[in-house]
């Protein structure tokens, strides 16, 4: 975690809302999140992808378009920003986690974000936002350490130890 991204989180500690919060335009905005695995047991991977603006460690998400659901939007995402395809697994939601969205032009953005577990079926070479992210699969303790929203560790913690009992 570099220091702006620690002065960020402390900052957002102090303006985090616990509900729905006016100040950001009312009703949060929906996202949808992939969390892209391959492997089983103590050899499953995450998929992770560094974000446009930092360089932080993220796993690809965005918004909901018109016409698309949580998964259609996952998997969108997921090739947009990462050039893998895959399947999300069924049951919904792996989880849920709510951030500030950080947007100047726009101004902050409270945002709910559903995570869907996606298994890879294909890696391609080149996608949609190659020249602007990079992507590195990671043991999943290992990403969890590198991921800096805290919700989305909890998610993923979460996920991962379900999927590996299962």
């Amino acid at each position: 975690m570099t220091a702006f991204d620690r002065i960020k989180h402390l900052l957002d500690l102090f303006r985090h809302p616990d509900n729905d919060d006016l100040s950001f335009g009312g009703k949060p905005k929906r996202q949808a999140a992939a969390a892209v695995f391959r492997g089983t047991g103590d050899s499953c991977e995450l998929m992770l992808i560094t974000s446009r603006d930092t360089g932080r460690w993220i796993v690809p998400k965005g918004w909901i378009e018109d016409g698309e659901d949580g998964p259609a939007a996952a998997l969108r995402e997921a090739w947009e920003e990462s050039g893998v395809t895959g399947d999300i697994l069924p049951g919904g939601p792996a989880g849920h986690y709510r951030y500030i969205k950080q947007r100047t032009r726009r101004g902050d953005s409270l945002c709910d974000v559903d995570v869907y577990l996606m298994q890879l079926r294909e890696e391609k070479n080149d996608w949609p936002e190659k020249g602007q992210r990079r992507r590195k699969w990671y043991p999943i303790a290992t990403a969890i350490g590198l991921v800096g929203e805290d919700g989305l560790k909890d998610v993923i913690r979460d996920a991962f130890q379900i999927l590996k009992a299962a």
